[in-house]
Order: C-alpha cells, then structure tokens, then sequence
C-alpha cells in the first residue's frame, strides 16, 4: 500500500468507543452524556491494566458506577479490569456485545491506479458496573448479580494501587560484578 494514501476513515456504530475527534458515523441518535455513560473508561491495547483499575476505582467513588467500553484486542483487557473490580467490590454488572464498521479509503499516489475501499467490523464490548441495582435492568441477558462476599477480597478496596516499580528494560543485576 505504499502507492496509496489514506483520505478517509469512518467508523459506523462506534460512538463512545474512539475518541471524539474521529469521523463517527452513528446508525442510532446521539447518547446524552447522562446517566451510566457519562462514568464511561475507555480500554485501548495500550493502556497499563493497573490505571484503568484506578480510574474505574474513582470513578465507582465519586459516580457508584463505570462503564467500560473496549472494541477489538482491547476486549480481553476490559474483561480482566471487570472481574479485578468485581473482586474487589459487590458489584452489578451488565454485558453488552455490539460490532461497529470501519472503512478506509485509500487514493493512489500514480496515476492509472483505482481507488481502494477496505471494508472490515471490529467486535465491541460494553461492561457496566454499579454498586447498586437502581438503574440496571436485572431481567437483561447480560446481567450478572454481585459475587457472594467469599469471593470478594476485601480490605485494599480503599487502599491505592502503588505504581508498578518492576524494570521495564531488559537489564537486570543478576551475575553484576558488584
């Protein structure tokens, strides 16, 4: 694809899960920023599990709720956060599957070439949790009830996450002439 250059991104069905600055073409009308989506996280591949963790720890605080939204390799991550935080919290929790269309339109840099379309879906996820079940709908195929207090491990549920202090290089001291 080195003779072609990107003119056009659009992502149908993808509002709340890329950022706002992107060309969003949504099928459904606009989602007020109230309510269980205005507490929204979104995971990306590149985001640091354990910030996420905190994030969505504040946001339970200050909002009792989180919603976190993760499209694509992200997916497994946003499932990982989900049952930390159950784990950590009496939780409710609904699932929601959803898929959203991207399309690439590339133009050729010579002359005598076509345009080309790439046409492909992505998976999304939403996972929203709330400390309590006013505003959830417990009939819904998604919902999962709080794990039983056994299963909860209390006690760091307050304390803050430490910053990883693990080496992030290669390099270690191990057979060091010290």
């Amino acid at each position: 694809m080195d003779k072609y250059r990107l003119v056009e991104e659009k992502f149908i069905n993808a509002h709340g899960f890329i950022g706002d600055d992107k060309n969003v073409v949504t099928v459904r009308p606009n989602i007020t920023e109230e309510g269980p989506s205005s507490c929204t996280l979104r995971v990306t591949q590149q985001a640091k599990p354990r910030s996420c963790i905190t994030d969505a720890m504040t946001m339970l605080e200050q909002k009792k709720c989180v919603e976190l939204k993760a499209m694509g390799k992200a997916i497994n991550k946003a499932v990982t956060i989900a049952e930390i935080l159950k784990r950590k919290l009496p939780l409710h929790q609904i699932t929601t599957l959803s898929s959203c269309e991207i399309i690439n339109i590339y133009e050729p840099l010579e002359e005598g070439l076509d345009t080309v379309v790439n046409q492909h879906y992505v998976s999304c996820l939403t996972i929203t949790l709330s400390e309590d079940s006013s505003g959830i709908d417990v009939n819904d195929k998604g919902y999962q009830p709080p794990l039983s207090l056994e299963e909860i491990q209390g006690g760091d549920a307050s304390a803050p996450i430490l910053p990883d202090t693990t080496p992030k290089t290669g390099s270690s001291s191990y057979g060091s002439n010290i």
